[in-house]
């Protein structure tokens, strides 16, 4: 086995490791040795580290790989980043490690890396089609990374902005969060946001409604069963806290459940292990519960539907999201990237909405709130004529409930925040267009963009 790393503790640790499972190790600390190295011997398998003094991890893989194909590369880094490792597997990188790399983890790649170079065509053809999904997999995960980044936060009035904050705070904790709004509001949203951007991204994420199930198939779904468990149970289930095991589990709905599912979830968020149905092994999991629920719970523990002792494990963590109409100054926004969404989506370019249209979205109450305007938006866009949403194209339900005249309570920040938003919306987001409608200069404008935390839309002049 081959280290490469300039780091003496990994480089000593590791090689202990693999020293007392029976590998022989060589160390060192620098590129050109490696190399130097690899052309004189054969190796089994080869570990680099991405930070030494003479040369970068990648370039210290490609050159080894040239120097002997046929032996593994894998390569470590303290904190990986998703493009660096797409690019080493790309290179031809066996593997990609998180140090300090745990000892079982280093002894199963030491021992698959030793079949490998034991390989035949055939069987080494396969293992680089393996490779090539790994590419795949860690480009999904990219890209889901990046589709739940914090800036997918619907909103960017100061009540989301205070959301906002808080999830960068909770991402890097393991702690349980409960998750409270209205339909619509976007709790499945937050939840993903808040697993891809904490250290367990790259583990597993897995939903459950807790309202679409009876009370013994919930237990099923959760927990999972064994064979023979019920009529029906032809064969073992592992449940969804078993599946999101080192991940993240988001339990939808969980005002909906009953009072024996709630003691069964109280025993495991306790202890952290249960038992499948119809099973006697005790099983633990490492996962991180996030739970969400349109119910008021507080009064579900007045009324005795819903368990004091379980509210207060789940509730380490509560994030409200307001609805919709408590943050109007939230429409223009969410609307100008719904529209832009959509119209990349069907290929059909809209400039925006009229003020007339825009008026009579600020002013309806939207009780299906974030959902039922990305809905509208997209109804619209499809239906209309032109390139600019006009108050004809808005469904008539939407007209009939915009309240005339009314008063929506914002603060004196919040109302000229929304001044702005809307006239952007109003001139495509032509910046030079509206600073002028506004009567500021275009360098006022942007001082009011900063303060008001309003990113840039659809165009940049």
């Amino acid at each position: 086995m081959l280290l490469v790393d300039a780091d003496a503790e990994s480089a000593r640790a590791q090689s202990g490791v693999l020293t007392r499972a029976g590998h022989r190790v060589v160390s060192v600390d620098r590129a050109s040795l490696a190399l130097d190295r690899m052309r004189a011997h054969s190796f089994d398998l080869a570990i680099v580290a991405m930070e030494l003094p003479d040369a970068g991890g990648i370039e210290v893989l490609t050159r080894l790989k040239e120097a002997s194909p046929e032996t593994p590369v894998a390569v470590s880094a303290s904190r990986p980043e998703v493009d660096a490792t797409i690019l080493a597997l790309r290179k031809g990188a066996y593997d990609f490690l998180r140090k300090p790399v745990a000892e079982e983890d280093l002894l199963g790649l030491a021992e698959k890396a030793a079949e490998i170079k034991q390989m035949g065509y055939e069987r080494r053809r396969a293992a680089e089609e393996l490779q090539s999904e790994k590419v795949k997999n860690f480009e999904l995960r990219r890209n889901l990374q990046s589709q739940y980044a914090f800036n997918a936060i619907l909103g960017k009035s100061p009540k989301m902005k205070q959301i906002d904050d808080l999830l960068q705070e909770v991402t890097a904790t393991d702690s349980t969060v409960l998750v409270m709004g209205e339909s619509g509001t976007g709790k499945g949203l937050l939840a993903r946001i808040l697993h891809y951007n904490s250290l367990r991204a790259e583990k597993p994420f897995v939903e459950a409604n807790c309202a679409v199930y009876s009370e013994g198939i919930l237990h099923s779904e959760l927990f999972g069963h064994e064979k023979g468990a019920f009529t029906g149970a032809v064969k073992q289930k592992k449940g969804r806290f078993e599946l999101a095991h080192s991940g993240s589990i988001f339990l939808d709905e969980i005002g909906d459940i009953s009072p024996a599912t709630q003691l069964m979830l109280l025993r495991f968020l306790q202890e952290r292990r249960f038992e499948r149905v119809g099973g006697e092994e005790t099983i633990e999991v490492d996962v991180r519960v996030i739970a969400a629920t349109n119910k008021n719970l507080q009064e579900g523990m007045e009324r005795g539907s819903f368990r004091n002792d379980l509210f207060y494990r789940l509730n380490v963590i509560p994030i409200h999201i307001p609805p919709l109409r408590e943050r109007v100054e939230d429409i223009p926004t969410l609307g100008m990237e719904f529209l832009e969404r959509v119209s990349k989506k069907t290929g059909k370019t809209m400039r925006g909405f009229s003020s007339e249209a825009m008026e009579v979205m600020t002013r309806y109450s939207w009780p299906g709130n974030v959902r039922e305007l990305e809905n509208v938006v997209e109804r619209t866009v499809i239906l209309s004529k032109g390139d600019l949403i006009e108050l004809s194209d808005l469904p008539p339900n939407l007209k009939d409930g915009a309240v005339e005249g009314a008063e929506v309570k914002l603060s004196l920040y919040e109302n000229e925040r929304l001044y702005i938003l809307k006239t952007l919306a109003e001139c495509n987001w032509n910046k030079k267009l509206a600073a002028s409608v506004l009567s500021i200069n275009r360098s006022s404008l942007y001082s009011k963009l900063k303060k008001y935390d309003i990113g840039r839309g659809p165009s940049s002049n």
